[in-house]
């Protein structure tokens, strides 16, 4: 597994397995300059709180539903945050995160927000959305020069992808949340390898065009490991020619490769 920063903020990414989970956390770019929360900033928080959370029910060997647990988890981080004071008129820190719960003979994947699992084996499969990347592109084409109308809207669409019910949701302990996970079922006896990553790790795919889609980046994970291909993100990156759709020219990674006993 790996996680590193892409810039030179803290990095919001997280990864984890103990027990019978693992697990991907991308933190959503804080909105405040100043933390409310006990960490350097808010998602920091809570990253790490999910962070811990899963590697409590890991260890106690969860296999009941992944979307069942991070429903729980979400009811937690909302409990602390209003023991912590979080403001009323503050919006609450959000990630996402895909999670994958080993039940046995077979495994269960749950997603929140825009990170990716892709499954090989003789039933290859991926979990993935390009919801929030059209958001994201369609915010950084409107190009508004005016800070505080940049502000507000990040505080709407954020707002919007935490309680609006809409096709897809961010994680979060926001008291009015709704959250939208998307799963699959596998069988381990029809898979070899189940990789989980989050969005900065999928731009080898869905920006970059690194490779042609998910069966090879699963293949040259096996082959060659996440920090070759971690390697492959940032070399493309660190190129002046390269041009981005995105408010971040270089993302946090993480991602995480299980393999089948």
């Amino acid at each position: 597994m790996i996680t590193t920063a892409g810039g030179v903020r803290a990095n919001e990414d997280r990864v984890g397995h103990r027990g019978t989970l693992g697990w991907v956390i991308d933190g959503a770019t804080d909105l405040y300059d100043d933390a409310a929360l006990p960490a350097g900033s808010d998602v920091q928080w809570l990253v790490d709180t999910v962070g811990e959370r899963l590697a409590e029910a890991g260890m106690d060997a969860y296999r009941d539903d992944p979307a069942e647990l991070l429903d729980s988890v979400a009811a937690d981080v909302a409990q602390r945050q209003a023991r912590l004071g979080f403001p009323d008129d503050r919006v609450p820190p959000a990630c996402s995160v895909a999670l994958c719960v080993d039940q046995g003979a077979h495994f269960a994947i749950s997603r929140i927000g825009d990170a990716t699992a892709a499954i090989s084996g003789r039933e290859p499969f991926v979990l993935a959305t390009g919801y929030f990347d059209r958001r994201e592109a369609a915010a950084v084409g409107f190009g508004d020069a005016d800070a505080q109308r940049v502000a507000a809207a990040m505080h709407e669409r954020r707002l919007h992808t935490m309680t609006s019910g809409d096709i897809e949701s961010v994680f979060s302990g926001h008291p009015r949340r709704v959250l939208r996970p998307h799963g699959m079922v596998g069988a381990w006896a029809d898979t070899d390898h189940v990789l989980l990553c989050t969005d900065g790790f999928a731009r080898l795919v869905t920006d970059y065009r690194l490779y042609p889609g998910w069966p090879e980046v699963v293949a040259d994970a096996c082959e060659r490991g996440l920090p070759y291909l971690e390697k492959l993100i940032r070399d493309v990156e660190a190129d002046a020619g390269t041009v981005s759709g995105r408010f971040k020219r270089a993302d946090d990674v993480a991602a995480i490769l299980i393999t089948r006993d």
